[in-house]
């Protein structure tokens, strides 16, 4: 399954960035584009492994519960 990376604005709007058949290169241009200043202030770019592009913001659409005290503590 391919990694696909979107960049999401604080108004949950999700914008496609690109698709990748492994992990290392969609963490490469994610830690990249976080690094190099290439983001919009207040997005985050995030990472989803998914089987087809509609699962994927499926997926970054769902809310979830924090998976450590400190994803709590910052809710």
């Amino acid at each position: 399954m391919p990694y696909f990376v979107y960049e999401i604005s604080p108004e949950r709007k999700l914008t496609y960035v690109e698709v990748f058949d492994d992990y290392r290169s969609a963490k490469n241009l994610c830690r990249d584009r976080r690094a190099g200043g290439d983001m919009t202030k207040g997005h985050e770019l995030r990472m989803v492994f998914a089987s087809n592009q509609k699962e994927a913001e499926g997926l970054l659409k769902q809310k979830r519960k924090p998976s450590t005290p400190i994803e709590e503590w910052e809710v």
